[in-house]
């Protein structure tokens, strides 16, 4: 039991390692952009999406941040004035709009974001397909726990 708890605080700790390394990231980007958090959060999502060879609509991105749609039009204006996203017509649906992020979002924003995208792309195709799956499944059952947590109401 005493090995258990051992290993397990070894990986909380782990954990409360990368969320600090997180967020001290986020930090420096906020201070580099002068944007705020889900602006930076709309730059990375713009960024790794466009490295998958996506592409965003507004929809997809109030979805993302979990905001409505009005709050996301204040984000992306704002954005849009600062020179970090473009609104584009979508290439096939021209009722709607694709956001990319400019090369100035890269450069403020993007250049650590995208280097930690990269990064974490080749850590993870490092790991064998077992460690994958538990890598995979752990996450999963941490997203779900934090669901739950942040659902549950106290009385």
């Amino acid at each position: 039991m005493s090995v258990q708890l051992d290993a397990a605080e070894v990986i909380i700790d782990a954990l409360r390692q990368y969320q600090e390394a997180d967020s001290a990231m986020h930090a420096r980007a906020r201070q580099v952009s002068s944007m705020s958090d889900n602006e930076i959060r709309i730059i990375q999502y713009l960024l790794g999406a466009a490295m998958n060879g996506d592409t965003v609509t507004p929809t997809a991105l109030s979805k993302h941040l979990g905001v409505t749609s009005a709050s996301m039009t204040a984000l992306l204006d704002r954005l849009e004035r600062a020179g970090a996203i473009e609104r584009v017509r979508h290439p096939s649906d021209r009722r709607s709009l694709v956001i990319t992020a400019t090369q100035l979002a890269e450069q403020t924003v993007g250049a650590p974001v995208v280097a930690f995208q990269q990064a974490t792309q080749e850590i993870a195709a490092e790991l064998t397909e077992a460690e994958q799956a538990a890598v995979v499944g752990f996450l999963r059952r941490l997203t779900a726990a934090a669901d739950q947590a942040s659902r549950s109401t106290t009385a």
